[in-house]
């Protein structure tokens, strides 16, 4: 069975490098390892992408046993289904959004992306409508309908690259 997240690992790797050894380094509550902390926070930032690859890599192999049959397994090349990720600009999931991106990807390239659109002052509804109406963009570029996100990523509105932004009012 595989270890529990750590919570505050994951909050942690949405900051900067910059920020997180700020507030968890030597001027902070020291728990900032040079050593450990910079893989464990990419870990945390893929983890949806990484975990969904290896979903798609398990379906697609399968032994003869789990066939059912001793025939031999061919290998055929399947076609690469089209999987929509959400970029999320928030500080917990529990905070208000941000800004909002998404990237269409076909296997192992990205097919499209929409920069990151400020949500500010934008309804839940209003939000969700937002949502839909990518999707509905991801379907007609793709030609096939998804009709949902495969994955997400939390990002905080620090990192929102967004311009001009609340966030980075100097910029």
């Amino acid at each position: 069975m595989s270890r529990p997240s750590q919570e505050k690992c994951r909050l942690c790797s949405k900051l900067s490098v910059t920020e997180a050894k700020l507030k968890h380094g030597q001027e902070g509550d020291r728990c900032w390892d040079d050593e450990r902390c910079h893989n464990r926070r990419s870990y945390y930032r893929h983890r949806g992408v990484r975990n969904y690859n290896r979903k798609q890599h398990r379906r697609t192999e399968r032994s003869p046993e789990q066939l059912g049959t001793s025939a031999a397994i061919l290998e055929i090349p399947a076609p690469a289904a089209p999987a929509a990720v959400a970029h999320f600009y928030r500080e917990t999931k529990d905070s208000p959004l941000h800004a909002f991106g998404a990237e269409l990807w076909m296997g192992n390239h990205r097919v499209a992306k929409i920069e990151p659109v400020h949500c500010l002052g934008l309804a839940e509804a209003q939000v969700k409508m937002l949502l839909v109406r990518v999707l509905e963009g991801f379907s007609s570029h793709s030609e096939i309908k998804i009709e949902r996100f495969r994955s997400s990523v939390e990002l905080h509105p620090v990192n929102c690259p967004s311009r001009p932004c609340p966030m980075h009012p100097n910029s």
